[in-house]
């Protein structure tokens, strides 16, 4: 039975996917059961684990077996890989302007389920989600209470800590709904010192699990096995492990959108004019004098 089910979100480019990559393989090092899945349509958490090699996706394997119906054929050994002991898979998407990205999430989520998902001996299972989606699909691990345990990882800039903002509203109204979800902390990835997302996760009320030191010799490395071969990174993603199986998740208060934009000073210094009918279809009779501040 799964004992600990931890879903990462965060801006896309924020280095969820690479954290979740180093975090199960530094979990695996230090005898610990682990299965990541994949939750972004662009599916390449795992790339990382594997050699830059994409896994076929649970939604191509499901369609490809659906459309030759044989759908009872499907087992989990064409959807789960593993190497080195970290066992993986990648959800996946639709088509580029084709169909729901958060319907496939739950598509994925009922087709593992039917695999036996939540029979399978694993320690922890990380769900790796993009946090810029904020659909009902891609807030499912929480709408659900699959994982009890959210992260979210952000730097100090204003877009990473929007979707900060974002996941942590969902996360509280579906607690009031009765979910069991919560948030566990922050990760400020790539630190620049600034101090922004420390006053953020102060602010609404949940822990900064870990400030993450930009190395580049982890850039450089061919895979997530390599990363941790580099002692500073090990290190950090101990000191990381040690604080996520240190602290408790939390309800967050997330901030409205004139707080959260009052933390990055910007005022508005304009007025409003109301457009009326006469110049919207006639250039000839649109106003002279438009107020704004150049």
């Amino acid at each position: 039975m799964l004992q600990r089910v931890i879903a990462v979100y965060g801006k896309g480019g924020s280095g969820k996917s690479f954290l979740s990559s180093c975090i199960s393989v530094r979990l695996v090092q230090r005898d610990t059961r682990v299965l990541q899945i994949g939750c972004d349509p662009k599916h390449d958490s795992t790339a990382t684990l594997f050699k830059g090699v994409l896994l076929p996706t649970i939604l191509e394997v499901w369609r490809e077996f659906h459309e030759n119906g044989d759908d009872e054929s499907l087992s989990a050994g064409n959807v789960i890989f593993e190497r080195n002991g970290v066992y993986a898979a990648e959800l996946g998407g639709p088509e580029t302007g084709r169909g729901c990205g958060g319907k496939g999430i739950v598509l994925g989520f009922d087709t593992l389920a039917k695999l036996g998902l939540f029979e399978w001996d694993f320690d922890v299972v990380l769900l790796d989600f993009l946090g810029d989606v904020v659909c009902g699909g891609f807030g499912m691990s929480f709408a659900r209470s699959i994982a009890r345990e959210i992260i979210i990882v952000a730097g100090n800039d204003q877009q990473s800590l929007y979707v900060a903002n974002n996941v942590s509203r969902a996360v509280a109204h579906y607690a009031e709904e009765g979910s069991e979800s919560r948030v566990l902390g922050i990760i400020i990835n790539k630190d620049d010192g600034t101090g922004v997302a420390q006053e953020f996760a102060d602010r609404i009320g949940v822990p900064v699990l870990a400030n993450m030191p930009f190395i580049p010799e982890a850039v450089m490395a061919k895979d997530a096995f390599e990363v941790m071969e580099i002692p500073a990174m090990r290190d950090a993603v101990d000191q990381l492990i040690e604080s996520i199986n240190r602290h408790e998740a939390v309800i967050p208060k997330p901030l409205d959108f004139e707080e959260f934009y009052k933390m990055f000073r910007q005022k508005a210094r304009g007025k409003l004019r109301s457009a009326n009918l006469d110049e919207l279809v006639s250039r000839e009779t649109a106003g002279k004098e438009l107020l704004y501040v150049r």
